[in-house]
């Protein structure tokens, strides 16, 4: 199974606009606030187009019956 990726001009028209249109002060939270942004990993290859990984970590909360 393929990964779901996005090209770069994908994610370009669809955040740069709003991310340009951020104060310093404003939040960002990822998906219902349970992710943190980790970093971009490259994946190569060496040559042509780049495959770059974003990372997030994942806060999990658990339960004890």
């Amino acid at each position: 199974m393929k990964p779901k990726t996005m090209t770069g001009a994908e994610v370009k028209l669809l955040l740069i606009p709003d991310l340009l249109s951020l104060k310093d002060d404003d939040e960002l939270y990822f998906a219902d606030g349970t992710l943190s942004f980790n970093k971009f990993k490259e994946r190569g290859p060496v040559e042509g187009p780049r495959l770059v990984q974003m990372d997030f970590n994942e806060v999990i909360k658990v339960i004890a019956d």
